[in-house]
């Protein structure tokens, strides 16, 4: 009995710094956030091995890796936005914060799949030559992880839809 109240004692201590929890996880929010942060470190390697082959490459080479390294860049700027938002919505103090941020997450992560469709096409219309096997694989390994963003990016809208109740799909 004794041990009891003493545990009951030292969670009342402990409760008074906490700070009150608001917002509301969806179920999957979790889910999509991990798959955007382990997405968005393997953006990171593949940025670190585009500049560095851009450094090594010819100056006549350099047009067609730029290129790659802004495709990858615009694109992911695109879904840090949609993940942004996705953890603003978890964190907000109201429903009516939450919606307005839901609201705006599905608009963004709309555009971010366009966005994605767009760099992956330009990608694809720009394949290097084989022969260039370090620039080849970086491109593919770019349009991979465009097309991995792009259906993480498709279940952000989709759950925001569900909740929202929106009209039309992706």
């Amino acid at each position: 009995m004794l041990v009891l109240m003493l545990r009951l004692l030292l969670l009342l201590v402990c409760a008074q710094g906490l700070a009150p929890a608001y917002g509301a996880e969806r179920i999957g929010d979790a889910v999509l956030l991990s798959a955007l942060r382990d997405r968005t470190a393997v953006m990171n390697a593949l940025q670190q091995d585009t500049l560095a082959l851009v450094e090594a490459a010819p100056q006549n080479d350099r047009f067609d890796l730029y290129r790659t390294y802004d495709a990858l860049m615009g694109a992911w700027v695109q879904v840090g936005l949609s993940q942004q938002l996705l953890e603003l919505s978890v964190s907000a103090v109201s429903s009516a914060e939450e919606d307005e941020i839901r609201t705006t997450l599905r608009d963004q992560a709309e555009f971010a799949l366009w966005d994605l469709d767009q760099a992956r096409l330009d990608l694809e219309s720009n394949v290097p030559d084989p022969s260039q096997s370090e620039y080849f694989r970086i491109n593919e390994a770019i349009r991979s992880l465009l097309l991995e963003a792009r259906t993480i990016i498709g279940h952000v809208l989709a759950a925001q839809c569900v909740q929202l109740q929106c009209a039309s799909g992706p």
